[in-house]
């Protein structure tokens, strides 16, 4: 693949042109640190079989298209694009979403800058719940595996965990100083692990509505978390804490920091020193994945902490990460480019861009295994169908 792919981006509203069969709307590439290079394509009726015809300049090449997605062929980079719509627009929320969460059985639990906590169906759009009790934004929600418990912090610094179909707030979980920016779920979720601009990354004992330690302090502000799984397992001989001997936390840091501590062992095992904020990661096998305010996406060895390689095609920041399956993830940015990555597929030009919107930023992302979820600044919330992602790679 070639060292440097420009990123291709087309008008948020391009389906509606295609479908009416008639107007042209724009797109742009990008290479990094150059002048965007605008064109225009056309859609009209092929007047012998009544079927949509494409005209493309002459920097990309058509492909196909379909119902919600256009494929298209740079021409200058060999870069392969497939602009993908949404197959739907929720509209729950009337002001900036900031965190979202979706579980199997079509429940959605999303948040956004009016201070709201909604619990919602994804294939009504009803709102099932209006949770009432932070004091301040939410920054994130997260559903529990069962899909029957949900956990929410923010910038109150306090956790709360929710019945999602009562409504109930039981546990409140309160140590933190500072706003929490993010929260990881370990295992079925009798613990879990939030992290604080306050600089700390607290193991929590749900049951019993307490901190059991700090899994790490002293490094400035967090902003982002993972968890993943050692190949050192410590045996815990606390019957408070379910699945912890063998986890690893990720913690990115405002200054770039990433650490990686053994969580049932209480240690930090390692420090990588990126050049811009860390505002996201995950993890796939054996591979952490950061998300910078730079632009960058970098690669990091879960196990030694060495940078295995850098992904810098914009200089937009890296606002969320979410991890989809057979080894592919998306890169949502500030400007609204929301891009999935495949790691199995390094060295093919290939890069499928999930449209709709206006240059709003990307600030959350869900994926319940079949649809992708994504939380954006214009107070929108768009669904993707998963099956329209994967046909590309294949």
């Amino acid at each position: 693949m070639p060292n440097t792919l420009p990123v291709v981006t087309i008008q948020c509203d391009w389906i509606d042109v295609v479908r009416l069969m008639k107007g042209e709307f724009w797109i742009s590439s990008k290479y990094k640190d150059q002048n965007s290079v605008h064109d225009t394509i056309k859609a009209s009726v092929n007047q012998a079989d009544g079927k949509i015809l494409i005209k493309c300049p002459d920097s990309y090449q058509y492909l196909s298209h379909s119902n919600l997605s256009l494929v298209l062929k740079h021409l200058g980079s060999g870069l392969k694009v497939a602009f993908v719509a949404p197959t739907k627009t929720h509209t729950i929320h009337k002001k900036a979403l900031l965190s979202i969460s979706s579980g199997e059985n079509a429940l959605a639990v999303s948040s956004c800058e009016e201070d709201k906590l909604l619990v919602w169906d994804t294939r009504t759009d009803e709102i099932l719940l209006d949770l009432k009790g932070h004091g301040g934004p939410v920054y994130k929600c997260r559903l529990f595996p069962s899909n029957v418990v949900l956990i929410s912090a923010g910038a109150d610094g306090s956790c709360r965990i929710w019945s999602a179909e009562s409504g109930i707030n039981p546990v409140t979980l309160i140590g933190h100083k500072m706003s929490i920016s993010d929260l990881a779920i370990i295992d079925k979720g009798r613990n879990v692990l939030s992290v604080s601009k306050d600089g700390t990354a607290k193991l929590w004992d749900v049951g019993q509505s307490r901190c059991i330690v700090n899994i790490l302090e002293g490094h400035g502000p967090i902003n982002c978390c993972a968890v993943a799984t050692s190949v050192e397992e410590v045996t815990i001989d606390n019957d408070r804490e379910i699945g912890t001997g063998n986890k690893l936390l990720i913690a990115g840091y405002e200054s770039g920091l990433i650490i990686c501590a053994h969580v049932g062992k209480r240690t930090e095992l390692y420090k990588q020193q990126l050049d811009s904020s860390v505002n996201a990661c995950i993890v796939i096998d054996q591979v952490i994945i950061a998300g910078c305010s730079n632009g960058k996406v970098v690669f990091i060895h879960l196990q030694d902490g060495s940078i295995i390689r850098e992904l810098h095609e914009s200089n937009n920041p890296v606002l969320s990460l979410a991890t989809l399956v057979n080894n592919m993830f998306v890169v949502g940015r500030q400007d609204g480019t929301c891009t999935v990555f495949s790691m199995n597929d390094s060295h093919i030009a290939i890069r499928v861009q999930l449209t709709g919107s206006d240059c709003d930023g990307i600030r959350d992302i869900a994926f319940n295994g079949k649809w992708i979820l994504t939380a954006c600044r214009d107070g929108n919330i768009r669904k993707y169908d998963y099956n329209q992602i994967t046909v590309h790679y294949k």
